[in-house]
Parts: C-alpha cells; sequence; structure tokens
C-alpha cells in the first residue's frame, strides 16, 4: 500500500527539482509552474504520511515514532518553505530555494524506509 507513494515521493520530487535547475539555469524567477510543482511534491509527502500514520496506529509501530513524525512533518513543510522562499526572493535564487527543497525530498524518503522499513512493506 505505501510503497508506490514512495515512488511517487520520488518522481515528483526530481520531477520538481529538474523544473528547479532548468529556471537556475536560464536565469528565472520562480512561477506558478514551478510553484505548483512544490505543492505536489508536499502534497504527495502528505499522502505518504497519513498512509505510514495509519499502517503505525494500525499495530506495527515505528521503532522511534518521534523520529517518524519528526520526518514526515519536515517532509510536509520543506517544500513549502521552499516556496515561501521563492515568493519572497524575487530572482535565480528564489528558484534555488525549491530546487534544494526538491533535492533533499529524496533523501528524506530514502532515510525514511531505512529507519522504519516495516511502514513499507505493508
Amino acid at each position: 500500500m505505501v510503497w508506490w507513494l514512495g515512488i511517487a515521493v520520488y518522481a515528483t520530487s526530481l520531477g520538481c527539482a529538474a523544473l528547479g535547475a532548468l529556471y537556475v539555469a536560464r536565469d528565472l524567477r520562480s512561477d506558478l509552474v514551478l510553484l505548483a510543482g512544490a505543492l505536489l511534491v508536499s502534497l504527495v509527502w502528505l499522502l505518504e504520511a497519513i498512509a505510514l500514520a495509519a499502517v503505525d496506529i494500525s499495530g506495527s509501530g515505528a521503532p522511534d515514532r518521534v523520529l517518524l513524525y519528526g520526518y514526515l512533518l519536515t517532509g510536509v513543510l520543506l517544500p513549502v518553505g521552499g516556496g515561501y522562499l521563492s515568493l519572497m526572493e524575487r530572482s535565480r535564487w528564489g528558484s534555488a530555494a525549491i530546487l534544494v527543497a526538491a533535492l533533499t525530498m529524496p533523501v528524506l524518503q530514502m532515510r525514511l524506509a531505512q529507519m522504519w522499513p516495516g511502514g513499507f512493506a505493508s
């Protein structure tokens, strides 16, 4: 149930990172397309967070719940924060903020699967 959401996180975040890299390379400020990409990454992560919380509540408890929910909350808020910085900095560096946030998401996803592999087995 949850493993495909992990793949969706990888795909959306790497796609958003590629778009952010294009914006930075072409010296473009962020627009609604790049902001929508960051929002999509955040929404996919939110779906995964809800699914993993349901798995945790259903009985196969996570080894360290504080760490688990910290990762999940960070994953939801990081693209939103990158989008906020992008709106405040109306230059190529605003696009770079979304790029950095989007590149961080696959690392969070990889670590999440390493620290609680039982959550992705269902």
